[in-house]
């Protein structure tokens, strides 16, 4: 494990009397004046740690900048909800603004988001734990088309789902059509400041016209949001126009200024899946949550902190994959080889099994940087070494 973390040990021990403890290890905080070594430092995973003052409870972010390790070593723990701007979900989702959520192909950001609206409605707790201090109002904007299956999404989110409402919006001359941004942003803020609700979400693309830039939609609806003083949580899930790559989409949306705070819901470890914070303008980006999407009693299912680091979830997310048959392709090729090399003929078989053509494979491969090697077994393909580059390994056409 020493070996992991030798990047936040040469920093640790920098300031000296660093020694391990359960799960980590206890040193100096170089926050204040500390001879007794009260810094706790925990592992999270991923080469990165938990900094906890003991003492003199410094803040994680001070800790941080004295040891001159940035986000990429050190889990920030979320705001608190009186911290900065204020807070519907605390480091997530600011209390005004827009945040977004770009889902992955096979992840459903809506449901991600339904789950915590009604958490919100509700006063319930938060995906990581976090305790409302009171209820809010949500509203929930649909097309007439989407309105019934989003209210069967909230319904299975649990009990309090009655309190979240539902309104299928209509825009253009007379309502005969969805409602479409820019063109028909004064009639939302027209509907936001009738309804006043504390959190507004929504489907982006159903809003999106055909012809209009996303982005141009993206900051029509956070100038509504900080104009009205709303939260906006929106969602793009992966489709032919919305792109398929969430963390281009993420890493756009970030660059662009003008939303809140930007996630992405991605694949992770183990069949689980996670919620990693990309970008937020009011806190430092913190780690992720890992959740399943399952069962129809509920949605969502939250579980633990998400190992990987933001820059490495942006790394394997997607992989400039464009087509839902080489996600697939790229997943099943994944899960094979974790365990080890496998025989080119089983993997062959086993995509040919669920309906994925063997050029498919092959683009599969080239993204996983997928090394093929002859044997006296055969052909057998394994993942590349850790410290190789993906998509850099030779391929073979084996």
């Amino acid at each position: 494990m020493a070996q992991e973390y030798e990047t936040v040990l040469a920093a640790l021990r920098r300031w000296g009397n660093v020694r391990p403890t359960e799960g980590g290890w206890l040193a100096r905080c170089p926050a204040h004046d500390d001879r007794q070594g009260s810094l706790l430092v925990l592992a999270a995973g991923d080469g990165r740690v938990e900094l906890d003052c003991l003492a003199d409870g410094c803040e994680t972010q001070d800790i941080a900048g004295a040891l001159r390790l940035g986000p990429e070593y050190v889990v920030v723990a979320p705001p608190a909800f009186e911290d900065g701007p204020g807070w519907i979900w605390p480091g997530y989702v600011p209390s005004t603004g827009l945040s977004l959520i770009d889902g992955e192909d096979g992840v459903s950001a809506l449901t991600l988001a339904l789950d915590v609206a009604v958490r919100a409605a509700t006063a319930a707790a938060l995906p990581d734990g976090q305790q409302p201090q009171a209820a809010r109002t949500v509203l929930v904007l649909a097309s007439p088309q989407t309105a019934g299956r989003t209210a069967e999404l909230l319904e299975a989110c649990g009990p309090g789902s009655e309190r979240v409402e539902v309104a299928p919006v209509l825009g253009g001359r007379g309502g005969r059509r969805g409602l479409r941004l820019p063109g028909d942003a004064d009639q939302l803020e027209r509907l936001l400041r009738e309804h006043r609700p504390d959190l507004v979400v929504l489907d982006l693309m159903t809003i999106c016209p055909y012809r209009i830039p996303v982005e141009r939609v993206v900051r029509a609806l956070a100038e509504l949001a900080q104009r009205v003083g709303t939260a906006v949580l929106a969602v793009r899930d992966a489709s032919k126009r919305a792109g398929w790559s969430s963390s281009r989409r993420a890493q756009e949306a970030s660059q662009s200024s003008h939303a809140a705070a930007v996630h992405m819901a991605v694949h992770g470890a183990d069949g689980a899946m996670a919620l990693v914070p990309v970008f937020s303008s009011e806190w430092a980006v913190m780690g992720g949550l890992q959740f399943r999407q399952a069962g129809r009693t509920r949605p969502v299912a939250w579980s633990s902190r998400f190992a990987s680091g933001r820059d490495e979830a942006m790394s394997v997310a997607d992989l400039s994959r464009r087509r839902p048959a080489s996600t697939s392709a790229y997943r099943l090729l994944a899960r094979m080889l974790a365990a080890g090399p496998a025989p080119t003929r089983d993997v062959l078989a086993a995509a040919a099994a669920v309906g994925l053509a063997p050029r498919t494979v092959q683009r599969a491969r080239r993204q996983l940087g997928v090394v093929a090697s002859k044997t006296a077994r055969g052909w057998v393909l394994s993942l590349p070494d850790r410290g190789s580059s993906v998509g850099g390994a030779p391929v073979s056409d084996q």
